[in-house]
C-alpha cells in the first residue's frame, strides 16, 4: 500500500491544493491527513487573503482522506480531547473566559483564542470535525499503523512543547504496543524534513527517502502550511517500508 501522508495545513488553501496535484501525479492508494485543517495564527502566517479552512476540508473529503483531528481542530469545534493524560478539562472549558484557562493549566496548554482568527466553517464542518476518531490504526497487510496527530500522552498536541529525544517517546510506544502497533506516524511539530524516533535513537532528516528498519518507530512529518517554507508531504510505501519525504516549494 503506498500512502500519502499530510498533516498542519492551518487554512493554507492554496498550498494544499499544490500538494494534492502532486500527490495525485505520483499515484497513491490512501491520502492521510494528521489534523490542524483550521488554525490560521496571526503572528506566524501571512497568507490571510486565501486563507479557507471550509474549502480544506472539502477537498480532503472529496478526496476520501483519513482525517485525524488537532489542537487547533479540537478548539474550532469545541471538542475536549478524551485520549488525553496531559490536563483534565473540565466539561465547561469552552465556556471559561482566557484568565480561568490560564490559571487551570498554569499555562502549559495552548491557548487558542489568543491568536487564532476564527476559521469560518460552516455547521456541518463542525459536526464533521466533532465526528472524527482521535487517531486510528491502519491495516496495511504487512503492518499496523498508528495514525495521530501528535505523541501520546499529548495526541491531541493541546500541551505547549515537543519531544526531541527517544526517551520523550516511550510512552506512547506504550500505546502503539497496546494496539499491536510497530509504526506510528504523527504531526504537530512542523519539522523541516521529518523525523523518526526509535526506543535506542532520535533522528531528523531533510527531504530524502529512507527505509524503515527498526522498530517500534514514530516518524513526524512536515507541515502543509508554507510558514518558513518546510511545507511538504510524506509517502511510505508498506510493502518496501520506504518513507519518502517531498519538498513542495
Amino acid at each position: 500500500m503506498r500512502l500519502a501522508i499530510i498533516s498542519d495545513i492551518h487554512e493554507d488553501i492554496v498550498s494544499l491544493r499544490k500538494i494534492l496535484t502532486r500527490i495525485e501525479k505520483l499515484g497513491v492508494d490512501q491520502l492521510v491527513c494528521l489534523g490542524d485543517i483550521s488554525g490560521f495564527s496571526t503572528p506566524h502566517y501571512n497568507y490571510h487573503v486565501t486563507r479557507n479552512a471550509h474549502d480544506c476540508l472539502s477537498v480532503l473529503r472529496e478526496r476520501q482522506a483519513i482525517i485525524l483531528p488537532g489542537n487547533h481542530d479540537f478548539h474550532a469545534s469545541k471538542r475536549i480531547p478524551a485520549e488525553s493524560d496531559i490536563f483534565e478539562f473540565p466539561e465547561d472549558w469552552y465556556d471559561l473566559d482566557y484568565r480561568e484557562k490560564q490559571e487551570l493549566t498554569g499555562g502549559e496548554v495552548w491557548m487558542h483564542e489568543m491568536d487564532d482568527l476564527d476559521p469560518l466553517y460552516f455547521q456541518s464542518d463542525l459536526e464533521f470535525l466533532r465526528s472524527l476518531p482521535e487517531y486510528k490504526v491502519l491495516e496495511t497487510g504487512s503492518r499496523r499503523i498508528l495514525l495521530s496527530h501528535y505523541v501520546y500522552p499529548n495526541l491531541s498536541g493541546f500541551k505547549k512543547g515537543f519531544y526531541f529525544q527517544e526517551s520523550d517517546f516511550l510512552p506512547h510506544f506504550g500505546f502503539m504496543k497496546d494496539r499491536k502497533c510497530e509504526l506510528s506516524f504523527t504531526g504537530h511539530a512542523h519539522v523541516r524534513g521529518f523525523y523518526t524516533a526509535t526506543i535506542r535513537r532520535f533522528r531528523h532528516y531533510r527531504y530524502k527517502s529512507l527505509r524503515i528498519e527498526e522498530f517500534p518507530v514514530c516518524i513526524g512529518i512536515m507541515p502543509v502550511t508554507r510558514h518558513k517554507g518546510r511545507r511538504g508531504f510524506c509517502i511510505f510505501d508498506s510493502e518496501r517500508s520506504v518513507v519518502s519525504a517531498v519538498r513542495t516549494l
